[in-house]
């Protein structure tokens, strides 16, 4: 995958948030990605204890996270996602496999697949690959301010009576009320 014209892109959405990133005491791209994956890693272990203040700390206030085929949403859509799944102890999670990481002084990129478990494990419900961007804030905290998804090819939904896109599952997946709600996968290669 040809990364330029992506980073090119969001640079040019999000270019105009770097500023806030100025008033920080300046860093490396090394020192800015070793605090991304740091608070990344902290992050994981809040999700893991479903500690929501501390899930939501790592995104910025405004958040835009974009999933292929569903409309675009922020920080508020997300939170109300987290309580969502929070509240159900059987509601499947996210692992992520961070494959990438390309840092500035003043924005990181993670990039990963994500893959959707049952919370006590067993096979793989659905495989993601997403695109977070990292910027620090006026509180020179690191925060994701975008957050790029889309369907891994692998997975696509097998009801053969429900017609509806892989896309549309997933919409499914990211309402509130309906969080946590598992379709069954075929993984092809």
């Amino acid at each position: 995958m040809k990364l330029t014209p992506l980073l090119f892109a969001l640079s040019l959405s999000i270019g105009p948030l770097a500023a806030s990133a100025q008033t920080c005491p300046a860093q490396s791209s090394e020192e800015a990605a070793a605090e991304v994956r740091s608070s990344f890693n902290a992050w994981l272990q809040a999700v893991e204890h479903h500690d929501l203040e501390k899930t939501m700390a790592i995104f910025s206030s405004t958040l835009r996270f974009q999933y292929q085929g569903v409309p675009d949403f922020g920080y508020d859509h997300l939170l109300a996602i987290y309580q969502a799944d929070f509240s159900r102890p059987d509601a499947p999670v996210w692992r992520p496999n961070i494959e990438n990481t390309i840092a500035s002084p003043t924005l990181v990129t993670l990039f990963g697949e994500w893959t959707l478990v049952p919370v006590n494990g067993g096979d793989a419900i659905t495989h993601n690959r997403g695109v977070d961007v990292f910027q620090r804030e006026a509180d020179c905290v690191w925060r994701v301010v975008a957050s790029l998804n889309y369907a891994d090819k692998r997975s696509v939904a097998v009801d053969t009576q429900d017609r509806r896109s892989p896309a549309e599952v997933k919409h499914e997946k990211l309402q509130p009320d309906r969080a946590g709600a598992i379709a069954r996968v075929n993984r092809q290669q």
